[in-house]
């Protein structure tokens, strides 16, 4: 059994009125919203990230994976989706930065991640360094607009 003091009970029974006022403190953070809408899909590629992975298309393969796509630049990212039987890769391809995360391929100014379900990590790796090998021919294509560099986020549980 916990004993609580006996200045705390008093304390609380002075408290819960102003909560259930809405006079209580104001600094608590807000509850996240959720949304019943389902996040808008993804905007295919324009020409400028198609020019950088060209001769890539929907429909191309990639070292034995199909590309099922690929899209535009979204929270400072490109992404393609590759797909072989069951398993699916996701390759982001972003600026490369000094102080990010390690990329398991680099071509010149970018970085390419991936991310694999139903497949080996080593499938992973390797459509990221075939990707940049891609990326490496195009020099002098520009950075797609809206590019930055990768920042992970959080997947949720």
């Amino acid at each position: 059994m916990i004993r609580l003091g006996p200045l705390v009970l008093p304390a609380l029974l002075l408290a819960l009125p102003a909560c259930s006022r809405g006079d209580a403190p104001t600094d608590a953070s807000p509850l996240p919203v959720v949304s019943s809408r389902p996040a808008p899909a993804p905007r295919p590629a324009g020409p400028a990230e198609l020019a950088l992975v060209a001769p890539l298309a929907p429909g191309s393969t990639l070292d034995g994976f199909a590309v099922r796509e690929i899209r535009a630049v979204q929270d400072g990212v490109l992404t393609l989706v590759c797909e072989k039987d069951r398993a699916a890769v996701r390759l982001s391809v972003a600026l490369a930065v000094d102080d990010g995360p390690t990329p398991p391929a680099f071509a010149g100014k970018y970085a390419v991640f991936y991310s694999a379900r139903g497949s080996d990590p080593a499938d992973g790796e390797r459509l990221a360094k075939a990707l940049a090998a891609i990326l490496e021919k195009h020099p002098d294509v520009p950075v797609p607009p809206g590019m930055t560099s990768f920042v992970p986020t959080p997947i949720p549980i």
